[in-house]
């Protein structure tokens, strides 16, 4: 669950000696982070949360969908997410994981990388599952350490209003986000060169 991934990501650094560490995390990697930086406050020296939600707000995924890839693909997006199956899963990224990004090219290369089981998908998503018991919005106002937030405005798994709600949840003083036009899931396949310049600048400020 997601406490026990956020207390492994500080056990990772204690085995690692790792101190103050600066912690990227991207979609569910982004709610691993708030896992984490939410129990242990104190340990981060800085946050990149990239598309990514501190609660999953199902319709508003679903209607995005919709927007991006039409009927059946509003329909797939909420036959997986509402109940997940391996079958639906197949179809969901036959279908709907083609409308993540505006870079397809990169879409297909993320795929080939991530293929494997997908136990763990199935066992967290949905409003049923770990996914949807997530919130982390009444928490995130305990972070104490800088955060820069990246989205696309053509998200559709993470739209951006998720983020936009990260930022408001957060301390306003620690906050840099970033939005980004024309750009999907991730932003960096679609933006690489504008999203690795912004993390820069906000890395520089920790030398």
């Amino acid at each position: 669950n997601l406490a026990q991934w956020g207390d492994d990501l500080r056990g990772l650094c204690d085995a690692l000696g790792i101190e103050k560490p600066i912690v990227c995390g991207t979609s569910f990697g982004g709610m691993v982070a708030q896992s984490y930086a939410t129990r242990h406050p104190d340990h981060p020296a800085g946050l990149i949360l990239v598309s990514t939600a501190a609660k999953m707000e199902f319709e508003t995924v679903f209607q995005m969908f919709g927007a991006l890839g039409g009927p059946e693909a509003e329909a797939v997006a909420r036959q997986y997410w509402t109940s997940p199956t391996a079958e639906l899963r197949q179809r969901f990224a036959e279908l709907c994981v083609p409308l993540y990004q505006t870079n397809l090219e990169d879409t297909k290369a993320w795929m080939a990388r991530g293929s494997g089981p997908s136990d763990t998908a199935l066992w967290f998503n949905g409003p049923n599952n770990e996914q949807g018991r997530m919130d982390f919005r009444a928490a995130l106002a305990n972070i104490r350490c800088p955060v820069l937030i990246l989205a696309g405005e053509r998200d559709p798994i993470t739209p951006i209003a998720f983020s936009e709600t990260i930022a408001d949840c957060l301390p306003g003083e620690l906050v840099s986000f970033h939005r980004f036009a024309d750009c999907g899931h991730g932003v960096v396949g679609d933006r690489p060169q504008e999203a690795f310049r912004i993390v820069r600048q906000f890395l520089s400020g920790f030398v």
